[in-house]
């Protein structure tokens, strides 16, 4: 991985930057502290000074994946500019375009990132997130770290983790009767929950009290906002005190130059790194969709667009660069994300039931059906019952039918995402046997109103505790797991994502973004075929591996005798056809096509050797009667028709000729063939059988 520097006089700028916090109102408090937007500027100047320095470090490409691309080290130091689209690879080429796979270099691959499995100052599991300096002696070791700042205690209550205090606020906690914004609590951002044991470990491996009282946490906050520690507001606001050059922007974008780089996240976390190690922590990343904190990383298997873990195990191939948002992502500017590389997105449309629509979803799902990118949305359920669980599943129902999204415009799943919770007076239940009835409950809400394409989502913790049951696992789909690799590993289906990190950061999105991976673990063609012999005819049948529904298909013969292509059917929403032709070998050729972009998916062409469906003759019948020779045939198909024909072998030519099942043929001495044809109901020729006759 690459090394980490820090760069003298820019550093120390940084540092005296975050000195002036102490002098400076902080719109949060002491309790929420922030870096100074100008620190954090001067961390992206850092950041791209770094960026210079390391050009042609590369990140850990498996072998397969050089085997498909070798312009990694070159491609990264010419850079990458993180507005440049990423290409897009359909999942299997067929035997016309084939000689695509592989023939484009993704911008996913030249991305370089900073080693962060050492981050001592990380929550556990969580690089993105600040480990607090104390933990309240009010913290027992089996609450639950939900956020950086708060812990969720066995009975429910959720306290501050630094002063042991409870906390209230209805914007975090709710009440009785109204379900708070799950993301509240984290200013918007994943996070993973983790055992206070393990927060209270690593604290104190770093030196920190972990049965702090409350009178030694509030002294130890003050000595905080004295010591330089950052203080900014989440949107990257300035502090008053430390600014005459912040511009009034509120937010920080990605520039489209591979110079303009964002720095590692535990640079970046909402807690603002304090200390100088921070500068040390920087990274470059030269993509629009970054590799994770600990060596996950973008690449290319069989020709696709791959990703793999830390230690280059294939997780998917034929992946996608896939972004979860919601609210608290702001309005984003949906065309400079296409532009970036986000190739789909999963739409945050409202959490419980009775809530309504998350405040940017109607936009959010209506830029992604205007620009064309894929989609799906989730759900945070606050269910503690299957009646819970129905009643969300009917109330994504209604909310999906308002957004006017149908289930053929999914391309991704509806998730419902599964998660610890605690609000007033309510916490989640820990039976897996309750969330099975409530899983089931919720799909089949969903599936009564048709929309089929579902899916559960949670962390791998979560999966392997509360949600441990065979049913469950089955419908999870899409996983969070933050390190360097994917712990879960019971994916039912050959589709998965990882959702591989909270500290994504993409042009056209302010703040930081989850990014995921989604594609297949095993090589899956991006369209296949099938065909049923009828009576009469073929039927030919289709099957794309595309997550809409939304599919045209085309179907085409060439006959190789003839050098000339027909039509079977032409670009239609049905994925059956029925090919009517002629005895003979042809080329089966078959498109599919999105039917809302008209973007190919994919396409297949074989060889066939074509029969008139099933018909056939089935027997035969040459016998003496009364000194003439009584001929019959007859065949599997009550529609189809017969000629029967006799050729004079000695005169090497066609006698006589008769049409129906039975003819009477009064022959000359001589040696025949005796020749009988059965026909389709239209006329085309089916099967024949030939005999010798002698007489």
């Amino acid at each position: 991985m690459v090394g980490k520097k820090r760069f003298g006089a820019l550093a120390h700028a940084v540092d005296a930057l975050e000195q002036v916090r102490e002098h400076s109102p902080a719109e949060h408090g002491p309790a929420e502290p922030r870096m100074s937007r100008m620190a954090r500027a001067v961390r992206v100047t850092v950041a791209s000074v770094a960026a210079a320095a390391m050009l042609g470090a590369v990140c850990v490409a498996p072998a397969s994946a050089l085997a498909d691309v070798n312009a990694d080290a070159a491609t990264t130091a010419t850079g990458v500019a993180s507005g440049a689209t990423a290409s897009t690879i359909n999942g299997a080429q067929s035997t016309t375009d084939a000689s695509v796979a592989g023939a484009t270099v993704s911008a996913f691959k030249t991305q370089t990132v900073a080693d962060a499995s050492d981050d001592a100052d990380a929550m556990p599991e969580n690089p993105n997130a600040a480990l607090p300096d104390k933990v309240s002696s009010e913290i027992s070791d089996d609450a639950t770290v939900v956020s950086e700042q708060y812990a969720a205690t066995p009975e429910g209550e959720l306290k501050d983790i630094e002063t042991g205090e409870t906390v209230t606020d209805p914007k975090i906690v709710g009440t009785e009767s109204k379900q708070p914004d799950p993301l509240a609590k984290t200013d918007g951002e994943s996070f993973i929950p983790v055992s206070a044991a393990d927060v209270k470990e690593k604290v104190a491996a770093n030196g920190g009290d972990v049965n702090a009282d409350a009178d030694a946490t509030d002294d130890a906050n003050g000595a905080n906002d004295a010591d330089g520690a950052g203080n900014a507001d989440g949107n990257g606001n300035a502090d008053a005190g430390a600014s005459g050059n912040a511009d009034g922007d509120a937010t920080m974008q990605q520039d489209d130059s591979a110079s303009q780089q964002s720095v590692d996240p535990s640079a970046q976390r909402r807690s603002g790194a304090a200390d100088g190690a921070a500068g040390s922590r920087s990274s470059v990343k030269l993509a629009a969709l970054q590799n994770n904190e600990y060596g996950a990383h973008w690449g290319s298997y069989n020709g696709t667009q791959a990703f793999f873990d830390a230690h280059n195990n294939l997780f998917a191939q034929q992946a996608k660069g896939v972004i979860d948002v919601s609210t608290w992502q702001g309005t984003i500017d949906w065309q400079a994300a296409k532009n970036a590389g986000v190739e789909g997105a999963i739409i945050r449309l409202s959490f419980g039931w009775g809530n309504g629509f998350d405040a940017q979803a109607r936009r959010n799902i209506s830029e992604c059906k205007r620009l064309g990118i894929p989609f799906g949305v989730y759900v945070f359920s606050y269910a503690e019952s299957a009646a819970d669980g129905a009643s969300e599943g009917a109330d994504v129902v209604n909310l999906l039918r308002q957004a006017g999204v149908n289930p053929g415009d999914l391309s991704y799943p509806v998730f419902y995402d599964l998660e610890t919770w605690t609000y007033t007076g309510h916490k989640n239940p820990t039976n897996p046997n309750v969330y099975d009835g409530m899983v089931n409950a919720w799909y089949a809400k969903l599936q009564a109103a048709g929309y089929s394409n579902l899916s559960v989502y949670s962390y791998t913790s979560f999966l392997n505790n509360e949600l441990n049951s065979a049913s469950i696992h089955a419908k999870t789909r899409w996983v969070a797991q933050y390190g360097s690799t994917m712990q879960y590993t019971a994916f039912p289906t050959n589709d998965r994502g990882w959702q591989y990190t909270s500290g994504g950061t993409i042009n056209g999105i302010s703040g930081r973004v989850d990014l995921n991976a989604f594609g297949n673990y095993q090589f899956t063609p991006a369209v296949q075929m099938t065909w049923v012999y009828r009576s009469e005819d073929i039927a030919v049948g289709a099957s794309a591996d595309y997550s809409s529904s939304n599919i045209d298909y085309k179907w085409q013969a060439y006959n190789l005798s003839t050098k000339r292509w027909k039509t079977i059917a032409d670009w239609t929403g049905a994925n059956w056809a029925s090919w009517v032709d002629s005895l003979g070998d042809y080329w089966l050729h078959l498109e599919a096509r999105d039917s809302r972009t008209h973007k190919i998916i994919g396409s297949q062409t074989i060889a066939f050797r074509y029969a008139p469906g099933t018909t056939r003759v089935a027997a035969t019948y040459a016998g003496w009667q009364n000194g003439h020779v009584l001929l019959g045939e007859s065949s599997n198909n009550a529609s189809a028709h017969y000629e029967m024909k006799i050729y004079d072998v000695k005169r090497s030519k066609w006698v006589q000729g008769f049409k129906g099942q039975w003819a009477i043929w009064k022959p000359k001495k001589g040696i025949y063939w005796t020749h009988y044809e059965v026909y389709t109901s239209d006329g085309r020729l089916a099967d024949t059988k030939t005999y010798a006759f002698g007489v």
